[in-house]
């Protein structure tokens, strides 16, 4: 069930990036690293961290999953949607170690991104230059990886 689990990572990102972030490009990049960013290797992998899914969309990865946590978040009033999108609730946030220790890793090495610089690594880490995104739309980051595998044996 990711829904509980994404909401509180997603507070728990904003609280680590200061109670605010740039926009939702940008959050929903952390997200994207969150979930499939091998902090060890440095890759992408196919292994989900919360078990939301992920395709190419109109400013690169895209979770309807993740989309619907925000949107009760925002409901709840726990964050303001808005460029910042800003923390309005701090709530007492249980997350596993190991998860909490994923995030800290991800805000240390990407944090400082913009939400475009974001769009572009993310999309080039999945062996997609930006100008290629249009001939992805709509195609689950699972199976970009599993072509990208195949093609590269």
């Amino acid at each position: 069930m990711p829904q509980k689990n994404t909401k509180n990572v997603i507070v728990y990102l904003l609280k680590k990036l200061g109670g605010h972030v740039e926009g939702r490009k940008k959050l929903m990049k952390l997200l994207f690293l969150i979930e499939h960013f091998d902090v060890r290797s440095e890759k992408i992998t196919k292994h989900r961290t919360l078990g939301n899914r992920f395709f190419i969309y109109y400013y690169g990865v895209f979770s309807s999953d993740v989309m619907d946590s925000y949107t009760r978040l925002v409901g709840e009033g726990k964050i303001e949607d808005g460029l910042p999108i800003s923390l309005k609730v701090e709530d007492e946030i249980k997350l596993d170690e190991g998860l909490v220790e994923k995030i800290d890793k991800i805000v240390e090495k990407f944090g400082k991104d913009t939400g475009y610089g974001l769009e572009k690594k993310t999309l080039r880490m999945l062996g997609i230059e930006p100008f290629e995104k249009d001939s992805y739309f709509g195609k689950e980051i699972e199976q970009i990886l599993l072509e990208k595998k195949m093609k590269f044996r």
